[in-house]
């Protein structure tokens, strides 16, 4: 499976990059709506045997001839809307909200990217900030019925994804956070190995069923290193157990954010290492599925752009390479963006 993210000027654009560091953002003081709202346009190109299209977007070839190839690439130019509105209850430190967040959005996995959050945010004194959300992801990912089917047009199917996210910030007063993310995966129609020409039984088509849960944990820790430098670490654990064996696969991740504040420009990079393995063996390849994956991002921020107030303008470049032992799952994807931020309270 491929897995193929504020009241002056300088104080959006400050606000802003701290959110894009922190996966829960910090609840306002005073009772009544507050929101954001970030309007890009990405383009790039998409290397996946899996993926069929996000939305109108293209990303893999509908037709191959040969399972041991690697991807053609797909050239994509899509928008990227990321908002959230919320109502703060101040007395309570209690805020309720809708929308994806910006950590979501600079981590560029677009599926993750695109998912709309219902949730509450709790701050509580000496405890720290809990955010318990339900997510879903609105703009269907599409993939292929049988991704094994060769020399013959493929046929897609709706993959759909929706889960529960719990954050809990400054634990116990420390610069420490914790994260699970826990997603049930479905798809419309899961015909994966099934062609008559890899003489699969039943049993091993089961095996390479994409449908199941996936637990994703992960830990960060905040350094405040100076006035203008802040790094976070963090240090993951990945579980997808889905319902094919040579498809389900666990393993660990590893991430580096970087946050660089100079004046009205801030600049956010990230770096992230995944290493997921299978204990199973597949059916078509009589070998366990391995897959590493590299990522990097670079996100630079200029609040109050051509002197216009509460708005940061945005521009960022990313690129994620997912490195399999068998080739035919091998998928990368290049993203560069513009776009525009404005927040209201």
């Amino acid at each position: 499976m491929s897995k193929p993210g504020l009241s002056a000027a300088i104080a959006l654009g400050l606000g802003f990059c701290v959110s894009a560091v922190h996966a829960v953002p910090a609840i306002p003081e005073a009772s009544g709506w507050s929101g954001h709202v970030n309007l890009a346009v990405g383009a790039g190109s998409s290397e996946s045997n899996m993926l069929a299209s996000l939305g109108s977007v293209d990303l893999g070839d509908d037709r191959i001839s040969s399972l041991d190839e690697d991807a053609g690439s797909e050239d994509l130019v899509m928008p990227i809307v990321q908002f959230e509105v919320a109502y703060t209850l101040g007395d309570s430190a209690t805020q309720f909200y809708l929308g994806n967040q910006v950590a979501d959005y600079l981590n560029f996995d677009l599926e993750t990217t695109l998912e709309t959050h219902l949730g509450i945010r709790q701050a509580i004194p000496d405890i720290g900030t809990v955010d318990f959300s339900l997510a879903t992801t609105p703009l269907a990912t599409d993939v292929w019925k049988d991704p094994y089917l060769v020399d013959q047009r493929r046929g897609d199917t709706e993959r759909t994804s929706t889960g529960v996210k719990i954050s809990w910030d400054d634990i116990l007063s420390t610069p420490f956070e914790f994260e699970w993310v826990g997603k049930e995966i479905e798809l419309d129609d899961e015909e994966s190995g099934t062609s008559s020409s890899l003489g699969l039984s039943r049993a091993q088509q089961r095996q390479l069923r994409r449908t199941g849960d996936v637990d994703r944990f992960t830990l960060h820790y905040d350094w405040q290193i100076n006035e203008r430098h802040r790094l976070v670490p963090g240090i993951g654990y990945t579980d997808y157990q889905l319902d094919g064996d040579a498809m389900a696969e666990d393993g660990f991740a590893l991430h580096l954010k970087h946050l660089y504040d100079l004046g009205r420009w801030r600049l956010v990079t990230k770096l992230s290492y995944e290493d997921v393995e299978s204990d199973e063996i597949n059916p078509i390849y009589d070998d366990e599925r391995q897959m590493e994956s590299l990522g990097a991002s670079v996100t630079v921020f200029y609040s109050n752009p051509f002197g216009l107030k509460r708005w940061t303008a945005n521009a960022s470049a990313a690129y994620t390479d997912e490195d399999s032992n068998i080739d035919f799952y091998d998928a990368n994807l290049g993203l560069v963006s513009f776009g525009m931020f404005y927040r209201f309270d």
